[in-house]
């Protein structure tokens, strides 16, 4: 994998994004100068000419692979699903064709192709050049898939580790061939419980045997998934590989890097001190409160006339206060009044006390629940993070009944108190709603791992990938 914007990326994801890349760009360049589509010989066309053709063609490119990762199509498990592949095509191709000619429509000179130097009127031959694109893009895919399928080129691992850590690692790098890793077996001094028909890989053996299996194998990383070391862990073997140029991990960094996520139920503190990461320079922590200033002052004067009219609806639709005002728990246990336009009775938890909100909420409002599906009930909190009790990304702000709660449940729980909690996060965009103690133990995972990998760049793909949430209208109650 290839760390990008602190996000672990496989190599063949990455290999797929840049083919692609190359294949749209190149169709779209040759087949704006094909005769009978293009329009002037491109002989006659000087190399700035060329340049700017090329620079377009991989800006058209960059927009249609935008359209299908909108779409899904750049994650491993569904873009691999033939019967699915050719729908969210033509829904790709179809948003790509309507933004490409919206842009020629606006700004005219926007592209420029040497063989059809003037779009205007031309359009729909662009259209039809981008359309076989897409046609070749679907046999390109099907191609990709089988040739990784056909023949790995996976990373190859030793697991060291039987037990149910252990095994549960195998199983889950077995099933995401997407990661780019194939696991050779596990090892360990003793077999592991169920015997051989129960594993998801093979067992190789004693741990004694890491140095020669790993050479056997040709394997490049070796993973330590020992629940106890005292005692068990094989010093020697794992310095014989370290010495033979073979990368030696622990569990939860390969974790991580699969997930998107720490493991908190094997989580030793000794990982969180050691590893790379919690970096909180003065100059990165100032340019992101910066940046919250402006997006919140923008936020709150662009929002303010629909702002008004969702006041009147709220005012209308149900007795009670326009504004939700709300005692939630910050940065560093510092209490503050959380704002949201009001989606449920007013006297809603006047009987039950704190409750999470369920799917199907009789509490909730009809105007309510068209804010919630929207998230236009979360307008107000850019006035928390315009006075600094918040941040537009970090983990969400919760109440200190279930702060109280959710610490003696959940270990580390407390440590997502160190930064400003976020109107969206890293958790929020790949989880949906918790309503559970189980859901938000999923949810810390998630938290603790952006905490770790924080990064203004990582933000900022946290933000474009909300926007698809929001329009998508993912993980709303």
């Amino acid at each position: 994998m290839i760390r990008l914007f602190q996000q672990f990326i496989p190599k063949r994801k990455l290999l797929l994004l840049l083919s692609e890349g190359v294949l749209l760009a190149s169709v779209l360049y040759f087949g704006t100068s094909a005769p009978g589509f293009s329009t002037r010989d491109i002989g006659e066309a000087d190399w700035m000419e060329r340049l700017k053709g090329l620079l377009s063609a991989f800006t058209v490119a960059v927009i249609c692979q935008v359209s299908l990762s909108f779409n899904d199509l750049y994650d491993w498990r569904v873009s691999q699903n033939r019967l699915d592949l050719p729908n969210r095509l033509l829904h790709s191709a179809g948003f790509s064709f309507i933004t490409l000619s919206l842009l020629v429509f606006f700004f005219p000179g926007l592209f420029y192709f040497p063989g059809i130097p003037d779009l205007r009127g031309y359009t729909w031959r662009l259209v039809l050049i981008l359309g076989f694109g897409f046609v070749l893009l679907y046999f390109w895919r099907i191609g990709f898939h089988w040739f990784f399928y056909k023949w790995g080129f996976g990373e190859r691992l030793l697991i060291l580790g039987t037990g149910n850590q252990a095994l549960n690692l195998a199983a889950e790098i077995r099933d995401r061939p997407e990661t780019g890793f194939e696991i050779v077996g596990v090892l360990g001094s003793r077999p592991p419980e169920g015997g051989a028909a129960s594993l998801p890989v093979p067992y190789l053996g004693k741990p004694e045997r890491l140095p020669a299996l790993a050479e056997e194998h040709r394997v490049s990383r070796v993973i330590v998934a020992l629940a106890d070391r005292r005692g068990n862990l094989p010093i020697e073997a794992l310095l014989a590989c370290r010495l033979a140029g073979i990368r030696v991990e622990e569990r939860e960094s390969i974790y991580e890097r699969i997930h998107g996520k720490l493991s908190i139920d094997s989580l030793r503190p000794s990982y969180l001190i050691f590893s790379p990461g919690f970096r909180k320079s003065r100059l990165q922590m100032g340019i992101k409160r910066l940046l919250d200033v402006l997006l919140s002052a923008t936020g709150l004067v662009v929002s303010s006339p629909l702002s008004v009219l969702i006041a009147i609806a709220i005012r209308l639709d149900s007795p009670g206060p326009v504004l939700f005002r709300q005692s939630r728990i910050g940065q560093d246990w510092r209490e503050f009044v959380l704002l949201k336009f009001r989606t449920m009775r007013h006297d809603a938890e006047e009987d039950t006390g704190p409750v999470w909100a369920t799917r199907r909420d009789d509490r909730i409002t009809r105007v309510g629940r068209f804010l919630r599906r929207t998230r236009l009930d979360e307008i107000p909190q850019m006035w928390n993070i315009l006075i600094g009790q918040m941040s537009f990304v970090g983990p969400r702000p919760e109440r200190r009944f279930f702060v109280e709660r959710l610490r003696k449940e959940i270990p580390y729980y407390l440590e997502r108190l160190s930064i400003r909690p976020g109107l969206t996060g890293w958790a929020q965009i790949n989880f949906p709603y918790g309503a559970s103690i189980e859901d938000a133990r999923q949810k810390l995972m998630y938290d603790l791992y952006y905490i770790k990998n924080m990064s203004l760049l990582f933000d900022l793909t946290i933000l474009l990938r909300t926007i698809k949430v929001l329009l998508l209208r993912r993980g709303a109650r």
